[in-house]
């Protein structure tokens, strides 16, 4: 069985205006959302595979991917200048390099395949399921995509997705002996990067079915389709192309007599065309009473936001709608969805639509929570260049802007969906947050503006950042804090209001390398940064060459909290002595933190064995080993 592409046919849509025709025959063919963690994890990454099956190179400039948690204009991915010849497989690959990749997958790598980093926070492809889209450079909406594909669980399985051609779904995993399949160098998890596979012909698995409905309802017609390229669709109505129907399904709203009569779709991939069969919609025209086909369901929003209630009914006639808010009609309100906006306290209650036609009603009812904004403060902003010279050669990457939000609140604090910006104060243009991420109480996390968590953790140092310290990354043209003065911008997933932030904070014109800091004991935002004053100290990543202080970058990230400052614990520097005939180990300690004295007694591998544990005091500190000079062991001092 060849390789191929995976999605759940009929789901996977090329889109089109008008009669089908071919364009840019490209189809995603591989995806990998849970590598192993054998071998080195760190060049181990998410990927996925576009392969080209027409007969005409393809340009990608400007071209845009996401997962399925983003869109269009949502965290996607823009690609740069890029071309895709015929017959050819790109590798599009996260956070990790090139070369990384080509070191995981080892010499059986197709030469010369092109293979493309992206980094970014809000696109990640989880091993629970998860899906890709891929949109050209004139695409407008989330609708228009050039390729789509579904993926399920991975279940702890290292191999990749692949189309099956008997379901047309991307659920295939593949083992080898398949046609390119083979196993990478460093894990052995298993795939065929590099090697798109073959087409495969257009089917149909599921017909559109004969629909009869009551008038002015709403009805769709949906066909489940195969083949590699997934098919493009056209459906028509009596034989005549429905202008603009080009998706695996068809939704007719208000339907009537002008309605009624034959609908079939064709599918076209380029290799093939097939037409379905005639599905008839036809009218109820027995009086009914309605029924409620869309129920309300309570929900929960925070102060200041937006929310609509959908509703939906069906009846002979078509019924009509009714709003009521804690007993009474809301006035002018008789559509199926009811739209509140700037929301507050007073907008919370049960809200009840009924469906009324001449033979009945029947009615659905919610409540809305309006939840109070949850506390959480912008506390640290870097916007300024450092005066490192060296900064960029010395670590491989240049310094980014970034900043920190840190939780007063008493409970987590979900950010699916939050969004961020400069002080343009834009909803539209904001940075949104797609994956599923949450605030913990009392925690700081990092937004860092184009930079891995693992750049920043170079730059800012492992041990100097707090253990398990969220780092989140961003992008996007609008978004850039600037250094002559600037703000930043912080609203929850609902409000629909500019000015409605959950946090904001401007500041002026900075200092090179220093960052704007929060002053927890006065509750306010923007001094400067001061090394050694709140936990402020001079990343690893950067140098004070000559003793020179303005070359410093100096800041806390992920040290403020919100009952103070938390400083992680400094290595102890260990030093060993005879002291009264007995050996001592010295070194500098910590209050607030407990100290492990552990022991080995061979040099090469072993477990540590426990000999003394005390609290931690400012100053020196000693552990008393209690070993003859006789004695050979390693010692060491843990923090916790």
């Amino acid at each position: 069985m060849q390789k191929g592409s995976f999605g759940r046919a009929g789901l996977a849509v090329l889109w089109m205006a008008g009669a089908v025709s071919v364009q840019a025959q490209l189809a995603i063919t591989e995806v990998h959302s849970a590598a192993s963690t054998n071998g080195t994890v760190a060049i181990h990454a998410d990927w996925w595979e576009l392969t080209n099956f027409g007969s005409q190179p393809v340009d990608l400039t400007g071209y845009r991917f996401n997962d399925a948690t983003g869109g269009l204009a949502t965290g996607a991915i823009v690609l740069p200048s890029l071309t895709l010849i015929p017959g050819e497989s790109m590798v599009f690959v996260e956070a990790i390099s090139a070369d990384a990749f080509r070191e995981w997958w080892g010499s059986a790598l197709p030469a010369g395949v092109q293979i493309f980093s992206y980094t970014t926070n809000s696109i990640g492809l989880s091993s629970s399921g998860d899906s890709v889209r891929v949109w050209d450079a004139d695409a407008t909406q989330d609708a228009d995509v050039v390729d789509s594909v579904d993926i399920g669980s991975a279940a702890g399985n290292g191999a990749t997705f692949v189309y099956d051609p008997a379901s047309g779904a991307m659920s295939r995993r593949p083992v080898l002996g398949d046609a390119g399949v083979f196993a990478a160098a460093d894990n052995g998890d298993l795939g065929s990067p590099g090697s798109g596979g073959e087409t495969a012909p257009v089917g149909i698995i599921t017909q559109p079915s004969d629909r009869s409905v009551n008038p002015g309802d709403t009805v769709q017609f949906a066909v489940v389709a195969k083949g590699l390229p997934r098919p493009r669709f056209q459906w028509a109505y009596k034989g005549v192309n429905l202008p603009g129907a080009t998706q695996s399904t068809l939704t007719l709203t208000n339907v009537g007599v002008g309605t009624v009569g034959a609908y079939s779709v064709t599918l076209n991939n380029g290799f093939g065309t097939l037409k379905s069969r005639d599905a008839v919609l036809s009218l109820v025209e027995t009086p009914q009473a309605p029924v409620i086909t869309i129920s309300l369901t309570n929900v929960s929003v925070l102060a200041g936001g937006t929310v609509s209630l959908v509703a939906g009914a069906s009846g002979v006639p078509q019924p009509t709608f009714e709003w009521s808010f804690k007993g009474g009609v809301i006035p002018g309100q008789t559509g199926s969805t009811l739209t509140l906006s700037n929301l507050t306290v007073a907008a919370a209650g049960e809200y009840v639509v009924r469906a009324s036609n001449a033979s009945g009603s029947q009615s659905s009812a919610a409540v809305l929570t309006i939840r109070a904004k949850p506390d959480l403060r912008i506390t640290e902003v870097r916007s300024t260049d450092t005066l490192d010279p060296d900064f960029s050669r010395r670590n491989g990457f240049a310094p980014q802007d970034w900043f920190e939000v840190t939780s007063f609140e008493s409970g987590s604090v979900s950010l699916k969906g939050w969004r961020i910006d400069d002080n343009s104060s834009s909803l539209t243009a904001a940075f949104a947050l797609t994956n599923d991420v949450s605030i913990a109480p009392g925690e700081s996390v990092i937004f860092v503006e184009r930079l891995t968590p693992e750049q920043f953790r170079t730059w800012w140092g492992t041990n100097e950042l707090p253990a398990g310290l969220k780092i989140f990354t961003y992008s996007g043209s609008g978004f850039g804090l600037s250094s002559g003065g600037d703000g930043v911008r912080l609203w929850d997933s609902t409000t629909s209001n500019n000015a409605d932030t959950v946090s904001s904070v401007d500041f002026p014109a900075g200092t090179a390398g220093v960052t704007f800091n929060y002053d927890v004991a006065a509750g306010s935002f923007g001094g400067l940064s001061v090394e050694g004053v709140g936990g402020v100290y001079q990343a690893p990543g950067s140098i004070d060459r000559d003793l020179n202080l303005t070359v410093k970058d100096i800041g806390s990230p992920g040290r403020i909290r919100a009952g103070g400052v938390v400083v992680p614990p400094a290595a102890p520097t260990l030093s060993i002595g005879l002291e009264g005939g007995q050996f001592v180990v010295r070194f500098t300690g910590q209050a607030g933190y407990t100290y492990r004295f552990e022991r080995r007694r061979t040099l090469g591998a072993g477990d540590w064995q426990f000999v003394e544990q005390k609290a931690g005091e400012a100053g020196s500190m000693t552990f008393v080993p209690g070993v003859s000079s006789e004695d050979t062991a390693l010692y060491r001092v843990v923090v916790q």
